[in-house]
C-alpha cells in the first residue's frame, strides 16, 4: 500500500524556507526517508528569491536591497525572482514521479496543476483565476500566482507562491527592475497593475484553517489524493541547517554571475556583449565573451524552467571553443536541443538565438 500523503504547516519567511526547508524535504522524499509531502508554509516578513539560472546583480537592484534591508537569496530550482509579502504563503509539493498523476516532464506539470488550481479557486471564492502559460495563475490579466518548477531524481518539487495580501508594488518593482522583454506581451506594464492579490479577488481574509482547507481542495482537484497532518522529522531538520550555510554563501549567490564566470578569465583585447529574448517559457539572458572570434565564456541566464536544472551549464560548457557566427552556433544549439534529456519547456530555438544575435552584434572590446 502506497504511503499516506503528508500535509506540513509552518511559519517561515520565503527566501530562507527556499534554501533551506524546500531542499532539505525534496531530499527526504527523493531518498524515501519521507513520504509524499505538501507543505504549506505562511510567510512571516517580506523576502525576494532569484531562480537557480540568474544573476543576482542582473536581476535586482543590490544597493536598494541592502538599504532597505530585504533579504534575498538564490534558490536552488528555476523561474524568476519572487518578492513574497509577509502574509502570503507558499504551496509546495514534494511528489515521487511513480505516482500515476504526477507529471513527468514540465510542459505536462504546468497545465495540470495550475489548471486544477486556477478551476479550484474560481468555484471556492468565486473569480475568474485561469491558468496562463507557462507557468503563472491570472485574474483578468493581472498575476496572482507565479510558480517553479524542478522534476529531478524521481520527484517533482512544484513550488507555489499564493499572494493572498498586497505588497508594496512601488518598492518590489524598484528592487526586481523588469527588462521592457519580460512585459512585451503583457496587457498590464507596469508592477502595480499587473499583481494581484487572494484577499482582493476573493473579497475575504485567510486564516490558517481556511488556508489548509483550500490545500486539501486543490490537492484532490490535481491528483485525487487527500492529506494527513504531520510534522518535519528530525532528519529533514537537520538536512535543513547543512542547506541553509550552502546557500547563504556569496559562492553560491553569485556562481551565475559575470564576477564569477568572466571576469577572471578575461584579457586585453577580449569582447564581451549582451542580449535578451522574451519566451514563452520565460526571459532568457545571453552573455558572449570572445577572443578570436570564438566563444570562450557563454553565460545562458534567465528564469525559464530547464530540466535538469544543471542542462544549462551544459550548454555553455558546449559553446566555448566554437566559431562566433550565427549559424554555427544554432548548429550547436540546435544539436543540444535534440537530446532526450533536454527540456526547455516553453523556449524553442528562435528564443535563444535572438538573445546570442544581440550578444554578437554589441560586442565590446575589454
Amino acid at each position: 500500500m502506497a504511503d499516506p500523503w503528508r500535509l506540513l504547516v509552518d511559519t517561515n519567511s520565503y527566501a530562507d524556507f527556499s534554501v533551506s526547508i524546500s531542499p532539505a524535504i525534496e531530499r527526504a522524499v527523493v531518498e524515501g526517508s519521507s513520504p509524499p509531502t505538501v507543505f504549506l508554509n505562511i510567510f512571516d516578513s517580506d523576502s525576494v528569491t532569484i531562480g537557480i539560472n540568474e544573476d543576482p546583480e542582473q536581476t535586482l537592484d543590490l544597493n536598494l536591497c541592502a538599504s532597505e534591508g530585504v533579504y534575498f537569496r538564490r534558490r536552488p530550482s528555476g523561474g524568476g525572482a519572487v518578492y513574497a509579502g509577509a502574509g502570503s504563503a507558499f504551496l509546495v509539493y514534494f511528489l515521487p514521479t511513480t505516482h500515476s498523476k504526477v507529471p513527468q516532464t514540465s510542459a505536462e506539470a504546468f497545465p495540470q496543476i495550475l489548471g486544477a488550481m486556477a478551476e479550484t479557486l474560481s468555484k471556492r471564492y468565486g473569480f475568474p483565476a485561469s491558468y496562463r502559460p507557462l507557468n503563472d495563475i491570472e485574474v483578468e490579466g493581472r498575476k496572482l500566482i507565479p510558480t517553479s518548477l524542478k522534476i529531478e531524481n524521481g520527484v517533482m518539487t512544484f513550488r507555489i507562491v499564493v499572494n493572498i495580501t498586497p505588497i508594496d508594488t512601488s518598492l518590489a518593482g524598484k528592487l526586481l527592475p523588469m527588462p521592457p522583454e519580460k512585459v512585451a506581451d503583457k496587457e498590464l506594464k507596469d508592477l502595480s497593475s499587473r499583481f494581484t492579490y487572494l484577499e482582493k479577488e476573493a473579497g475575504r481574509s485567510f486564516d490558517v484553517r481556511e488556508l489548509e482547507s483550500m490545500t486539501r481542495d486543490v490537492v484532490m482537484s490535481s491528483f485525487g489524493e487527500g492529506l494527513t497532518l504531520g510534522r518535519t522529522t528530525k532528519l529533514e531538520q537537520g538536512y535543513a541547517g547543512q542547506f541553509r550555510a550552502l546557500y547563504e554563501s556569496e559562492e553560491w549567490l553569485f556562481a551565475k554571475s559575470e564576477r564569477t564566470l568572466l571576469q577572471p578569465i578575461l584579457r586585453n583585447g577580449d569582447t564581451v556583449g549582451y542580449g535578451r529574448s522574451k519566451a514563452v517559457g520565460g526571459l532568457i539572458r545571453a552573455t558572449l565573451a570572445l577572443r578570436e572570434n570564438k566563444i570562450i565564456k557563454a553565460i545562458i541566464n534567465g528564469d525559464w524552467h530547464p530540466r535538469p536544472l544543471e542542462s544549462v551549464s551544459w550548454l555553455e560548457e558546449q559553446l566555448i571553443g566554437v566559431e562566433a557566427e550565427f549559424e554555427v552556433i544554432r548548429a550547436k544549439i540546435q544539436q543540444f536541443l535534440a537530446d532526450d534529456e533536454v527540456e526547455f519547456a516553453g523556449v524553442k530555438i528562435e528564443d535563444l538565438m535572438s538573445a546570442i544575435k544581440v550578444a554578437l552584434e554589441t560586442q565590446d572590446v575589454r
